[in-house]
């Protein structure tokens, strides 16, 4: 996302510090690209690759520069003049009116029997960008662009929600907003337990291996009485199998499926913004590419 909104100043400030370090050391000219880690004071270098990366696109069109045609002229030594619009190390973090997030797509609809869960490697066969007014507003619009939502959730919906007992700080308090916003929640069982002791409502479902035990959460996906699966295991779960099965059966029965802990919280926040008198707008893309239009010619 653009401008960055989990990344602190101080964060910031030394993710450009280490970069330009690293430029010199390799006295590079040209585009590049750097991954990194960032936890609390410590910023940690994953990678440096001298190649663009599928983020020039989705950073020339943000703030409005073409990183490309800047990073010819300079392997060309040509001057790079104001008309170039090109931010350097000081400049300010940029957009300030909007937010550009990009959001991956994923084809594991088309993998038999693949378990829709990531991990370090890259599994995503796509991307969408999106703009918005604000970081909620544009990462709901990605996600409806990339059609894991062919709508966005009502009220009233039925969520199957299945945390392992280390997001339970977080998830007690999302899975209140899920309940106060209108959805039906329906939980395993250390889930539901947890939630019922926190006077959260919701309903019971069993593991899909629990022999002869119903409601089932694969019976609920399969015969499409679960709108949304959210479903977050860890290295530490032990239901493997079962936590397998119910990621499986929202992919095949093309039921939309979250299972990052942390993009799942973001919509929820989204969600909130989007039903308490925060509306979306531009969802069409005509308007959205009206409004981008109107943004450049201002």
């Amino acid at each position: 996302m653009l401008p960055p909104h989990t990344l602190s100043a101080f964060q910031i400030q030394r993710v450009r510090q280490i970069s330009q370090k690293i430029v010199r050391e390799l006295n590079v000219t040209g585009p590049f690209n750097i991954q990194y880690l960032a936890k609390g004071a410590d910023i940690k270098v994953i990678e440096c690759n001298m190649r663009a990366s599928r983020s020039v696109p989705f950073v020339s069109k943000t703030v409005k520069c073409d990183f490309i045609e800047v990073a010819t002229k300079a392997m060309l030594g040509a001057p790079i003049t104001e008309e170039d619009n090109a931010p350097d190390n000081n400049s300010p973090v940029r957009p300030t009116n909007y937010v550009g997030v990009k959001v991956p797509m994923f084809s594991f609809t088309r993998l038999r029997g693949a378990d829709p869960m990531l991990s370090v490697e890259m599994a995503s066969t796509g991307e969408v960008a999106c703009f918005g007014t604000n970081v909620n507003e544009a990462y709901l619009k990605g996600l409806l662009s990339t059609r894991m939502f062919s709508h966005l959730p009502a009220p009233g919906t039925n969520v199957l929600l299945s945390f392992q007992d280390r997001f339970k700080d977080d998830w007690v308090h999302c899975s209140y907003q899920l309940h106060k916003l209108g959805f039906n929640l329906f939980c395993t069982e250390a889930t539901y337990a947890f939630l019922m002791k926190n006077d959260i409502p919701c309903e019971l479902l069993h593991w899909p291996t629990t022999p002869s035990a119903t409601p089932n959460c694969f019976d609920m996906i399969r015969d499409g009485n679960i709108q949304l699966v959210i479903n977050l295991p860890n290295d530490y779960s032990k239901r493997l199998e079962d936590n397998y099965i119910i990621r499986r059966a929202a992919v095949d029965y093309n039921v939309p499926l979250l299972n990052n802990a942390v993009s799942a919280k973001m919509f929820v926040n989204a969600m909130e913004d989007h039903l308490t008198g925060k509306p979306l707008e531009g969802l069409n893309p005509v308007s959205l590419l009206q409004h981008y239009t109107d943004e450049q010619a201002s």
